[in-house]
């Protein structure tokens, strides 16, 4: 039944996260392709800017991306959970944890997609603008060529010590992201249903709620690593090992994301279970 429910719920969410996706990458490819156009090899001092404002247009369209997919996620647990289509929900002959399951699953991996979306149009951005200054010879090209050139260099030098375990460990916590982000929504979701008058107040409430607890756990936990790190920041520099400081940084966040959604997970099935509460 978990199966079906999943075919389900993916075959009506699946639209309007493709569209917002789809559009990004439009957004990604147009605004690469402006640095072919002819203009960029005259010496016009607005150069500068115009690059400025097409970048700026490319970061808006990957903040709404990766923020409109929380909020659709979100209205759309909200109203087949809790409004008049949640009647239609509970009767279905599955349990509370086959629902709770199909709609977490399913709205993580739209997250996580969501998230290599953005990664992947930053590919094609950077790509479509290397690829342009390797054609042109105008200065603000041989510029910021030079400019990545000097990025590029960093790769061979001490800094890149502990990239790899970085990397797994970046990897890790946008996996383990996803899924904690999806949990705090339903999580403050299933919590704002108990105010019966104003339930998306109170799950805007709840969801600032779990937030600003996650962030001070998190303070607290960092707090005796940070010190630490501040006695050993010379040894750092020294040895330029920047990435072997992030590695156990990003590992900690991902243990305290694990942590939160298995809490959230169970309170939200209790709640599903024996607190349910429809418009």
């Amino acid at each position: 039944m978990l199966g079906k429910l999943l075919k389900h719920e993916w075959k009506a969410v699946w639209k309007v996260p493709t569209l917002m996706i789809g559009i990004l990458m439009i957004t990604a490819v147009t605004a690469g392709i402006t640095f072919l156009l002819p203009i960029w090899d005259s010496e016009w001092i607005g150069l500068p800017l115009s690059a400025m404002m097409l970048v700026l247009l490319f970061y808006v369209a990957m903040i709404a991306t990766s923020l409109g997919t929380l909020i659709y996620l979100a209205v759309r647990y909200y109203k087949s959970m809790y409004t008049d289509e949640g009647y239609l929900t509970h009767t279905l002959p599955v349990t509370a944890r086959e629902l709770l399951f199909s709609k977490i699953i399913t709205m993580s991996a739209w997250n996580l997609i969501a998230s290599i979306a953005v990664i992947l149009s930053m590919g094609v951005f950077f790509g479509i603008v290397m690829l342009s200054l390797a054609t042109k010879e105008s200065s603000f090209a041989v510029e910021a060529a030079e400019m990545i050139a000097e990025m590029g260099e960093l790769y061979t030098s001490p800094y890149m010590e502990g990239f790899g375990a970085f990397c797994g460990s970046t990897v890790l916590m946008t996996l383990v992201g996803s899924v904690g982000s999806t949990m705090m929504i339903v999580g403050a979701i299933d919590l704002g249903q108990m105010v019966r008058k104003h339930r998306i107040l109170g799950a805007i409430g709840a969801y600032y709620g779990i937030y600003s607890v996650l962030q001070v756990v998190m303070v607290i936990v960092m707090i005796p690593f940070m010190i630490r790190m501040a006695f050993e920041v010379e040894e750092v520099v020294e040895d330029m090992a920047i990435f072997s400081v992030y590695t156990p940084i990003f590992l900690i966040m991902s243990v305290i994301y694990v942590i939160v959604s298995v809490g959230l997970y169970f309170m939200s099935e209790y709640l599903v279970r024996r607190k349910l509460e429809l418009e």
